[in-house]
Formats: C-alpha cells, structure tokens, sequence
C-alpha cells in the first residue's frame, strides 16, 4: 500500500512538472505594442482627499476610500492618455478628468506606467502586469507612498 501511494505522488510530481515545462516554453513575451489601443480600467483603493467639502471637519490628506472608472489609450509605442472618472468617499466625484503619461513593458509582462493627471502636482506611477496577450492587465500605485490604489483593465 505504501509503495502504492508513493508510485501515485511521484506520477502526480512528474505530471505538474511536465505542465510547468509547456506552459512555460509557451510564454508570451511583451513589448510596449503588446498594449495599443483603448482600455477600461477599474481602480479602487486609499488615498489622501486631494480636497475637502466644505462642511466636513478633516484636514487636507485624510485618507480616504476612492473607487473610479477610466479610459486609457496606448499607442503601442510607450504613450498614453486617459479621461478618468473618481469618486472619494471625502471628497466627491471628479468626472472627466484628462490626463497624460508614459509606459514601459518588459518582455517578461511587467511594466510600468507614469500618469500625469491634470490639477495633480505629482506623478502617479502604476506597476503593472499584463495578461491574456494584452487583452488585459493589472496593476497598484507604488508611488506616492500613501496611495493605495489596485487597477484592472480590459481591452475595449
């Protein structure tokens, strides 16, 4: 019986090792094309209010829950624009605001995005990963410091 399901665990072994090996010598490898043309994205997350309503006490920079929608277009080239759509939990809604930025895309599917939003007085910078042979990514906000915002987008 031992020798049984010793015989079962090494097959099972050999068996993901053999599925690694395919899904690995079939990997895609990415460049800045691998993102062109129009995306929705989704992004939601913390973030120091950018302003406050008037009739609430808190100071400038409180965190606050934001959730929003956007349109981001890359021209394949390391370029993109977008029109966002944020909404704070402090500080409202900001509809249609354009903005403008830079990407870079690794051959492993990694990458980076740097985001300059009109009225924001920094740079917002996106980690990202791309999936589905660019149909899709993923990404968070690792600069500044204090945002932490995750962001998932779809080819449109």
């Amino acid at each position: 019986m031992k020798r049984i399901v010793i015989c079962n665990v090494f097959a099972v072994m050999i068996s993901a090792a053999a599925l690694c090996a395919q899904e690995t010598s079939g990997a895609t490898t990415c460049s800045n094309a691998t993102l062109d043309g129009a995306y929705g994205v989704n992004i939601s997350g913390t973030r120091p209010a950018p302003s406050v309503l008037p009739n609430i006490a808190v100071l400038p920079g409180y965190i606050e829950q934001a959730i929003g929608v956007v349109i981001q277009i890359f021209d394949g080239q390391g370029n993109f624009a977008q029109i966002d759509n944020v909404k704070g939990s402090i500080s409202g809604i900001t509809p249609n605001r354009p903005g403008s930025g830079v990407y870079s895309v690794n051959s492993n599917c990694t990458g980076t995005y740097t985001l300059n939003n009109k009225g924001v007085p920094f740079p917002i910078v996106t980690q990202i990963v791309i999936v589905d042979s660019g149909a899709e990514f993923r990404g968070i906000v690792v600069s500044p410091q204090p945002v932490m915002i995750s962001a998932n987008g779809r080819k449109m």
